[in-house]
């Protein structure tokens, strides 16, 4: 939430940049100089490993190494900060004095410490327990000439770094939905046609491309490379259902063209029309419904104004599309100027916390999945102050959910003008 000109933008890019690119820019630097504190992480990782060797299976607490964990990611992000700046915004005009990462919630966090032998090789893994997990495999020669230490040392610190961040990067599983989708939509396809000239044409003169920030290249890639690969999610069945039949008033389709156009069928409708001709609210709405209805596996969606070109009703109905995201799994990480879909977050709260819950939701046509407790939500203000600063303030949720001063403030100076006018 907050001012136009705020930051919420760079924020976010920023986020999706740690989650995304953190692992390959922040913290797996094979040039990092090793300091006193890192050669004590390095220590501890081939202590577990050797522990591991006799065990086979070794599980510790992160927390454990906490204090040494987060000393080596802040020198790290120190010696990268700017070349990650950079890659995000493929501008070396955007510039940060200091970004911060405070690891928490370490204690919460275990790691498996795995070795196996395979005939004369060896594979060393280290897993998140449960989740995901790098193996490093290591050859008879390495295990005989005393690399293992040297290797899986430095290997291991990077991996841990991603584990415990939870930053692995690579999958597309974290997506990032530009404030000018439906610009992006409506001439991806021109786009992609003339990348393909300048990559791969030779010419005497050639114009110079001036590139995307990557999370916009990010978005246009997922989206150009949609497939239905095997089952759906059985999580976002029910969204999409609720997005096309309630919102968009028809279905979204990929065509099985090869330049996989996307297609707008309208209820009642048996042939599809391309998105150039269809209504705003459907170009918006298009890049959600197809990456739900395509795309298995949706970790987190970094969403710019979703009220985009959406009616006050169609609003409400988005702010229920985002409830029921958040409860499907995904992480939505939301700038937004619409107070509709803030209040209808706060009825959602208010609503989960009451003992006649159940009986209301029959009334108003909601289901459990609807519901947000308070621990599933933070929200942020952000306000721009003077020498072109932003504050960025957390604000608590009450009983009733979240006052955002910005939003109740402009509405406040509104209706004292009508008061004058109106009289």
């Amino acid at each position: 939430m907050g001012d136009n000109n705020s930051g919420k933008s760079y924020l976010m890019s920023l986020l999706w940049g740690i989650r995304n690119l953190g692992g390959e820019l922040l913290y797996a630097d094979e040039t990092m100089e090793i300091t006193e504190t890192y050669g004590r992480l390095r220590c501890w990782v081939k202590k577990q490993i050797e522990t591991a060797r006799e065990q086979g299976v070794h599980t510790v607490l992160a927390s454990e190494i906490g204090d040494e964990l987060q000393s080596v990611l802040q020198e790290r992000i120190n010696q990268n900060r700017d070349k990650f700046v950079k890659a995000i915004f493929n501008s070396s005009d955007v510039e940060i004095e200091e970004l911060q990462i405070e690891l928490t919630g370490l204690a919460g966090v275990s790691l498996d410490f795995i070795v196996r032998e395979y005939g004369r090789n060896m594979g060393v893994a280290i897993t998140n327990t449960g989740n995901d997990g790098v193996e490093l495999a290591l050859s008879e020669k390495e295990r005989a000439t005393g690399i293992l230490e040297e290797k899986t040392g430095r290997y291991f610190v990077n991996t841990l770094m991603a584990l415990v961040l939870d930053s692995h990067g690579g999958f597309n599983r974290e997506i990032y939905f530009p404030a000018a989708r439906t610009g992006f939509m409506l001439t991806k396809d021109i786009i992609n046609k003339v990348s393909r000239r300048t990559t791969f044409n030779v010419a005497a003169e050639q114009e110079t491309m001036v590139p995307f920030v990557r999370p916009i290249n990010q978005f246009l890639d997922v989206i150009n490379d949609l497939t239905f690969d095997g089952e759906s999610n059985e999580d976002f069945k029910e969204i999409v259902q609720y997005l096309e039949n309630g919102m968009a008033d028809g279905t979204v389709e990929m065509s099985a063209l090869p330049n996989k156009e996307a297609m707008y069928v309208p209820n009642g409708k048996t042939s599809g029309m391309p998105l150039r001709i269809t209504s705003a609210v459907v170009t918006e709405l298009s890049p959600l419904i197809l990456i739900l209805k395509y795309k298995r596996y949706v970790d987190a969606l970094f969403y710019e104004e979703p009220e985009m070109c959406l009616h006050p009703q169609l609003q409400q109905k988005m702010g229920r599309v985002l409830c029921k995201m958040v409860n499907a799994g995904v992480q939505m990480n939301v700038t937004t100027h619409s107070d509709i879909i803030l209040q209808h977050v706060n009825n959602m709260i208010r609503l989960s916390g009451r003992e006649d819950r159940e009986e209301i939701c029959h009334q108003l046509g909601y289901m459990a999945r609807d519901l947000l407790s308070p621990q599933k939500v933070k929200v942020y203000q952000l306000k721009a102050v003077a020498g072109g600063k932003t504050k960025v303030e957390e604000l608590n949720c009450g009983e009733n959910g979240f006052a955002v001063p910005t939003f109740n403030d402009a509405l406040d100076r509104i209706m004292d003008e009508a008061y004058v006018i109106q009289e």
